[in-house]
C-alpha cells in the first residue's frame, strides 16, 4: 500500500494459469476465471483475453492471423471490460432477492439469492453517461488521446495541419512496443501538447482534429 508504479514497467497486476482434461477443457476455465476477476480503478486486458478466448478462430484451435488486430475484437473486448454486475437495491435499502432454505448431508442451511442486473444495463448506462457527456463538451469529441501510458517517439504532425482519417499523429512507445497514435476524422490539427522523449499518460489528449464547418 503508498508503492508507485511508475511508467518504467511493465503494468503487470496479475498472471492466471488454468489447467484441464484437454484445451477445450482448459478455455471454459479460463473464461470462468476472467469472468470472476474484480479490479477496479485501473484499466486492464481482461476483457481482451474474453474476447479472445470465446473467438471462433480461437476456439477451434485455428490459426488467427490478424484476429489481435482486428477492430472487431477491440469492439467486444471493450464491451466486455465495461460488463460489471451489479445488485439493485430496493427502495428500503435491501438487497433485492429472495431466501431458500436446503439441506445438506443432513445439516440444513438457508440461503439469500441475490437478483443482479443483467450486464447489458450496466453498459448501456456508461454508453449513456459517455454520450451525455460529449454532448456537454464539444472539445471531447475533438480530441485525440493517448490509449495507453508511455513514451512520445515521434511526432507527425504540426498545429494547423490538415489530416484524414487514419493518418498518424504521434508514435507512442509503450512495453517496448511502438503504438501508432491516427486520428479517426479529417480535420485541421490544433493544440497540439507533446513532443518527442514526453512520457504520457493514458487519456492525455495529444491535440485536437476539428472538422472544418460545411
Amino acid at each position: 500500500e503508498g508503492g508507485e508504479v511508475v511508467g518504467l514497467y511493465d503494468p503487470l497486476v496479475a498472471k492466471l494459469c488454468v489447467h484441464g482434461t484437454d484445451r477445450e477443457h482448459a478455455r471454459r476455465r479460463m473464461l470462468r476465471a476472467l469472468g470472476e476477476y474484480e479490479i477496479e480503478g485501473i484499466k486492464t486486458l481482461v476483457g481482451f483475453h474474453r474476447a479472445l478466448l470465446a473467438h471462433p478462430c480461437f476456439v477451434a484451435g485455428e490459426t488467427c492471423h490478424g484476429v489481435v488486430e482486428s477492430q472487431e475484437l477491440a469492439e467486444e473486448a471493450e464491451q466486455l471490460s465495461h460488463l460489471a454486475t451489479s445488485v439493485p437495491v430496493a427502495s428500503d435499502g435491501r438487497l433485492r432477492g429472495h431466501n431458500i432454505r436446503a439441506e445438506v448431508e443432513g445439516r440444513r442451511f438457508e440461503i439469500t439469492l441475490l437478483e443482479p442486473e443483467p450486464p447489458h444495463a450496466e453498459l448501456a448506462r456508461r454508453r449513456r453517461d459517455r454520450d451525455a457527456q460529449q454532448g456537454h463538451h464539444g472539445a471531447a469529441r475533438d480530441a485525440i488521446v493517448t490509449p495507453m501510458q508511455g513514451t512520445v517517439l515521434a511526432v507527425e504532425v504540426a498545429d494547423g495541419d490538415a489530416v484524414e482519417p487514419g493518418q498518424v499523429v504521434c508514435v507512442v512507445e509503450a512495453m517496448k512496443m511502438e503504438n501508432e497514435i491516427t486520428s479517426p476524422r479529417a480535420g485541421t490539427v490544433s493544440e497540439l501538447s507533446v513532443q518527442p522523449g514526453q512520457p504520457v499518460t493514458t487519456g492525455q489528449v495529444i491535440c485536437l482534429v476539428t472538422q472544418d464547418a460545411g
